[in-house]
């Protein structure tokens, strides 16, 4: 997995999340101007022990069944914002979850590019059948909020599974994110 622009670390943040045990999640994004990016990712599942939080940020250690054993998502996420002069944290409690949140310094030559939030937003959303998301975004103060609720309210239970729902979703957060006064992203 290619990690070329910040949306690329919330797609992977959130996928852990989705991984994680829980039901739910709280993504929060938040940007503003030329100052910074930040995110954070919030899930109530396992969580992960004091003893293996340190162990997450090796590149070559993962709990993931599959035959390259590395995780790259964290160590790269911590890397990249670090490069910028931003931060980079994460707390866990075992059994009842962990929150990842990163600030990057857009104004720093040294960040990656954005990349297309709506689009994240909507891969998002559709990762996992029965998983519910609490999404806030803020822009240079102004802001908006979805859930997997208010989409499902929308387009019902079955949107992931319908290519034409996909597209609505996908141009309802454009919509959103456009009144926010920006180019997406991309």
């Amino acid at each position: 997995m290619g990690l070329k622009y910040i949306a690329d670390h919330i797609i992977d943040i959130c996928e852990n999340a989705v991984n994680s045990g829980s039901e739910n999640a709280i993504l929060n994004i938040q940007e503003e101007g030329d100052e910074f990016f930040s995110f954070s990712v919030q899930d109530f599942g396992k969580g992960i022990s004091k003893e293996k939080l340190e162990l997450v940020l090796d590149p070559f250690y993962t709990e993931k069944k599959k035959k390259i054993k590395f995780g790259l998502g964290l160590p790269l996420l911590k890397y990249a914002t670090e490069q910028t002069g931003g931060n980079f944290t994460i707390k866990s409690e075992k059994g009842t979850g962990t929150k990842v949140s990163a600030i990057f310094i857009t104004s720093n030559i040294d960040c990656q590019p954005i990349g297309n939030i709506p689009d994240a937003l909507t891969i998002i959303f559709t990762m996992r059948e029965n998983f519910y998301w609490q999404i806030q975004r803020t822009k240079n103060g102004e802001s908006y909020e979805i859930s997997t609720e208010s989409v499902e309210n929308i387009l019902g239970k079955d949107f992931i599974f319908s290519p034409k729902k996909v597209k609505i979703l996908t141009e309802l957060i454009n919509d959103m994110e456009n009144s926010l006064g920006g180019d997406n992203g991309v």
